[in-house]
């Protein structure tokens, strides 16, 4: 009998987390663009909202397990805004900046391992 842990973090590929991981791929610069700017509202809840093109997140404040470094410092950050008001709005591009990467597909990724692991729920990437 084989176990696969599909949502543990050494099912992740954590390369793309990382703006190294990006540098021998030709990627058109509409569309960095377009991710950096894909908004993320931050509430406590997931509900599809008025906004289109939006990603109503939830962050799990009680999570406590395995995480990559990038992981923890986004998660960090994401509870941060979703604890500071009834509901915040930010983009993938000042997410990109806030942890000090380049490229906002590494900041996509880490949002989509952080889904994957269930730390938040919501994300639509």
């Amino acid at each position: 009998m084989t176990y696969t842990r599909h949502n543990h973090i050494e099912n992740l590929a954590l390369d793309y987390e990382h703006d190294s991981a990006y540098e021998d791929f030709e990627i058109d610069q509409a569309d960095l663009e377009a991710a950096a700017q894909t908004k993320l509202i931050l509430q406590g809840e997931t509900f599809t909202g008025v906004l289109e093109d939006c990603s109503y997140i939830s962050v799990d404040p009680q999570y406590f397990g395995e995480l990559s470094v990038g992981q923890r410092r986004l998660y960090e950050i994401l509870l941060s805004l979703q604890e500071s008001a009834i509901y915040s709005v930010t983009t993938i591009g000042r997410l990109t900046q806030a942890m000090d990467l380049k490229n906002p597909l590494a900041c996509g990724k880490r949002l989509e391992n952080l889904q994957a692991l269930g730390v938040i729920s919501g994300f639509r990437g």
